[in-house]
C-alpha cells in the first residue's frame, strides 16, 4: 500500500510543480495572515466604519479562498486514486468552486451530525448533574464525548474519499458509515495518525510563532498554513490508499 513517502513524492513531482506550490502557498497563507489583524480588531471596543468595511472584505476573501481550496482538495483526492499518476496536485482553475458546491450538501449534513452529538453530550451532562456533582459529571461525560468524537472524526475523511472518487453523494448521508468503517480500517487509520504526528508537531511549533501581527508573525502564519495544507493532502492521499485496500469492496 502506498504511504506518506509516496504522497510527498507525488505532491512535489510533475510539471510546473514550483509554480503550483507558489500559488498554493499564497492561497493558504493569505487567510492565515489576514486572521492576525482581524483577531486584534475583534478586541477593540470602538471600531470605525472604514475598519469594519475592510474587515468584511477580508472575511469575504478568506471565505472565497477556503471554498476554492476545498474544491481543490476534492480533485486532489480524486487524483490520488490513480496509482499511475506521477503528480496529484491539480491545476488551478475555476472548476474548484463547482466541486465545492457539489460536495457542500455532504459537508452541511455531516456538520449537523456533529452538532447533534454535541447536543446529546449536553443532555447527558445535564442528566448526570442530577445524580452526581457537576465536576464529576463534566469529567465523565466530557471524557466519553472526547473519546467518541476522536474515533468518529478520524473516520470522516472516508466520506470525502468516497465522494471525490466519482463526485457522487449517493448513499453518503448514512450516519452509520463511520461506524462500519471502524470495523475494517480503524487499525490502519490509528497507525496513520501516529505516523503523521511529526507533521502535526511541526505545525504546532510553527504556529507558536505565528500569533502576533508582526513581520515574523505574518511569515510564520503563512508557513504554518502551507504546512497544514500539505499535511492535509498527505493524510487524504493515505486515506485513499486505506480505502482502496480495506473498504472499496466492503460497502460500496
Amino acid at each position: 500500500m502506498l504511504g506518506i513517502k509516496d504522497a510527498i513524492r507525488k505532491i512535489y513531482s510533475g510539471e510546473n510543480t514550483l509554480t503550483k506550490h507558489m500559488i498554493l502557498f499564497v492561497l493558504t497563507a493569505v487567510p492565515a495572515m489576514l486572521s492576525l489583524p482581524l483577531n486584534n480588531i475583534s478586541k477593540v471596543k470602538d471600531i470605525d466604519t472604514g475598519t469594519v468595511g475592510m474587515s468584511l472584505l477580508a472575511l469575504v476573501l478568506m471565505l472565497v479562498i477556503s471554498i476554492y481550496l476545498c474544491g481543490y482538495l476534492y480533485e486532489l483526492v480524486k487524483n490520488s486514486f490513480d496509482e499511475t499518476r506521477e503528480e496529484i496536485l491539480p491545476e488551478f482553475d475555476k472548476d474548484k468552486f463547482t466541486l465545492f458546491w457539489k460536495g457542500f450538501p455532504l459537508q452541511l449534513v455531516w456538520g449537523l451530525y456533529l452538532i447533534g452529538f454535541v447536543l446529546i453530550w449536553l443532555l447527558a451532562y445535564t442528566l448526570c448533574r442530577m445524580v452526581i456533582s457537576p465536576a464529576a459529571a463534566a469529567i465523565i461525560t466530557f471524557g466519553i464525548f472526547i473519546i467518541f468524537m476522536f474515533f468518529f472524526c478520524i473516520m470522516i475523511p472516508f466520506i470525502t474519499v468516497r465522494f471525490a472518487k466519482e463526485y457522487k453523494r449517493d448513499g453518503l448521508y448514512d450516519i452509520r458509515i463511520p461506524f462500519r468503517d471502524m470495523k475494517k480500517a480503524m487499525d490502519s487509520v490509528i497507525w496513520l495518525c501516529v505516523k503523521l504526528l511529526p507533521l502535526f508537531l511541526l505545525y504546532l511549533i510553527i504556529s507558536m510563532f505565528g500569533k502576533d501581527p508582526s513581520v515574523l508573525g505574518y511569515i510564520m502564519a503563512g508557513i504554518g498554513a502551507y504546512v497544514a495544507a500539505i499535511s492535509q493532502y498527505i493524510m487524504h492521499f493515505c486515506y485513499v490508499q486505506i480505502y482502496k485496500e480495506k473498504l472499496a469492496n466492503y460497502q460500496d
